[in-house]
């Protein structure tokens, strides 16, 4: 899923045509097939979905302050090594101080982590920053309040895409979940994908959140609290500008930054005011 893909328009039918083909179990005895590129299987079973418990106090976890509010989000090093390692060392050496929030999507996602107010990089800005390989876990969902990495890059031949062997990368720039309108009849519809995915479709029902973003990207952090998640609907509530073109970034029309990150502890950052 390159940078601008997931832009499209997010329909009723394409979300339950993908949710039912991602989550639907009982053909694959307890293994969900996932991501036709990649041909992976995810055994229900042995899914932990960690998001849904809050963090522990010591958990690694970051506060984004930014104008809007403050969202406070634990860090998954154990499932995304490679990009927490690569985020928090940005993060600690003020990469995304005074940043953009580029595009909003109505109620549903704002991407940030941009020095460019269009969403660009900078000329000078390090390639290395945005090949930081995909990293895929069966235990984090693009629930409401999730952290994702869309896709910057990939590589390989036409035998690799065939054959599921891409290497897809991811860079500096990410999305945080809202939440898609969960109508009564695509609340059924989930409802009826099958018991063995019973989980994957409470926890979106519940906690809300962007079923067809399910196991596209690296998600590497979770908001947590009424603060948060105030300020996630603040970001996604504003009014945007169109875009330049379609299915390009549609930007807030008052500016909304992120003024710093900073990094440290659930219990500590949770606790500030």
């Amino acid at each position: 899923m390159a940078l601008k893909d997931h832009k499209k328009t997010i329909t009723r039918l394409f979300i339950i045509f993908l949710v039912m083909s991602l989550l639907c179990v009982g053909v694959f005895s307890c293994s969900t097939y996932f991501k036709e590129e990649s041909k992976s299987y995810v055994d229900m079973s042995k899914v932990t979905l960690v998001q849904l418990d809050e963090p522990d106090a010591d958990a690694p976890a970051m506060r984004v302050h930014t104008t809007m509010g403050d969202i406070v989000a634990e860090l998954y090093p154990e499932e995304a090594p490679n990009y927490v390692e690569q985020f928090t060392q940005l993060a600690q050496s003020g990469y995304y101080d005074d940043t953009y929030v580029f595009s909003v999507e109505k109620g549903v996602y704002f991407e940030a982590g941009s020095a460019q107010e269009d969403g660009s990089l900078p000329s000078d800005a390090d390639p290395s920053y945005e090949k930081v390989e995909t990293e895929i876990s069966d235990n984090l969902w693009p629930f409401r309040g999730a952290f994702c990495v869309p896709t910057t890059g990939r590589e390989g031949g036409f035998f690799d895409r065939f054959t599921g062997n891409m290497t897809t990368y991811c860079g500096t720039r990410f999305v945080v979940c809202n939440t898609i309108e969960f109508d009564d009849a695509t609340k059924q519809e989930l409802k009826e994908v099958g018991d063995n995915a019973s989980a994957i479709n409470d926890a979106f029902l519940q906690q809300g959140g962007i079923p067809n973003y399910s196991q596209q990207m690296t998600i590497f952090a979770q908001a947590y609290g009424d603060e948060s998640f105030a300020t996630i609907d603040a970001i996604t509530a504003v009014t945007t500008d169109a875009a330049a073109q379609e299915g390009g970034y549609t930007p807030p029309m008052e500016e909304i930054r992120i003024i710093s990150i900073e990094i440290g502890t659930y219990g500590m950052l949770s606790s500030e005011t």
